[in-house]
């Protein structure tokens, strides 16, 4: 997927050393639809999807993530940026919302 570069395969994202209030968190989640919401939404910088047990957790980062810390079951994906995307992609996600 070069919407996003994946982190983490074992472990979460950080933003900062508080990490408290730059996020939104979602359970019971699949792991599309938390890729999707993160990548449709210009405001959100990557998302971290996580499965403990039976339950599954995404967390959809509104700050720079800056490290991921190891933690097992989790997955952390930073954004990638709009020159990474190239021309037709960043095209998509700068998109006003108007009509096709």
């Amino acid at each position: 997927d070069p919407s996003f570069h994946l982190l983490s395969t074992a472990g979460v994202c950080r933003t900062d050393e508080q990490n408290k209030g730059n996020f939104d968190e979602d359970w019971g989640m699949s792991y599309m639809a938390c890729h999707d919401k993160a990548l449709y939404a210009t405001y959100f910088t990557g998302f971290e999807y996580a499965v403990e047990g039976k339950k599954s957790r995404c967390k959809l980062f509104k700050g720079p993530i800056l490290s991921t810390l190891p933690v097992g079951g989790a997955r952390c994906y930073k954004k990638a940026s709009k020159t990474e995307l190239g021309p037709q992609q960043a095209a998509l996600e700068g998109g006003g919302g108007g009509g096709e």
